[in-house]
């Protein structure tokens, strides 16, 4: 979301002047930032985004594990695997920015609004868990699905990781950037670590046995991530 539109004046702590003192007594109920929110409103959206994204992942990561566990015998668990893929996408396409396109504002309004990069890299960044969503449920349902689409799924994944490091977070004053920039690096890490770990299973002269557990793993770490991220 972008976090430099217009801001209420805040009441005075007796300290005008000092700039020092500005990030601390920032009153959140009086701050507004893009769309007409107040920072606490929109402080409060982003965490429930982070947060709900985080256990659908958590979710996917133990649906995967036990896909894996049972040899992939069920093929009920791979279609919820993509139905929630899926859905998590559409909860982002439609949800990560309340005040913007698709919901609440025509495209080009919400790309004319100062800070739109931020929000265009959101819808962007849908895309990758509506593509694999799709993946799941028309191509990994196949008992041996090609090793090139499994590489092309690591190449979106990989890419959604590195999005994630220049990630902009045009964050109102008041905003600990560092804390934030450095979970998403964490999450930026952790994405390329699912993406390893899925070029893994397309590489079949790989015969490494642990190599299944990665992508469950990666997905329960980064839904923790997202489960735990704070503003």
């Amino acid at each position: 979301m972008d976090h430099s539109a217009h801001q209420a004046a805040s009441p005075s702590d007796g300290h005008d002047g000092h700039a020092g003192h500005g990030a601390q007594n920032i009153d959140e109920s009086a701050t507004f930032v893009r769309g007409g929110v107040t920072r606490a409103e929109e402080r409060a959206y982003s965490l429930f985004m982070h947060r709900s994204c985080g256990i659908a992942l958590i979710g996917l990561g133990l649906l995967v594990l036990v896909d894996r566990l049972t040899q992939r015998r069920y093929g009920v668990i791979r279609k919820g695997m993509g139905v929630i893929w899926l859905l998590m996408g559409v909860h982002i396409l439609l949800n990560a920015d309340p005040t913007d396109w698709p919901l609440a504002a025509s495209f080009m309004e919400s790309y004319n609004r100062p800070g739109s990069s931020e929000w265009l890299q959101h819808k962007v960044l849908s895309l990758i868990p509506m593509a694999i969503g799709l993946y799941v449920m028309l191509v990994a349902r196949r008992e041996k699905p090609s090793p090139s689409a499994g590489y092309a799924m690591a190449a979106v994944l990989a890419l959604g990781g590195i999005a994630l490091l220049y990630h902009e977070h045009e964050h109102s004053p008041g905003m600990d950037m560092a804390l934030i920039v450095k979970q998403h690096n964490i999450m930026a890490m952790t994405a390329i670590f699912i993406a390893a770990g899925w070029l893994a299973d397309s590489l079949e002269r790989l015969s490494w046995k642990p190599k299944l557990y990665l992508v469950p793993l990666g997905l329960i770490l980064i839904g923790l991530e997202l489960a735990m991220y704070v503003e």
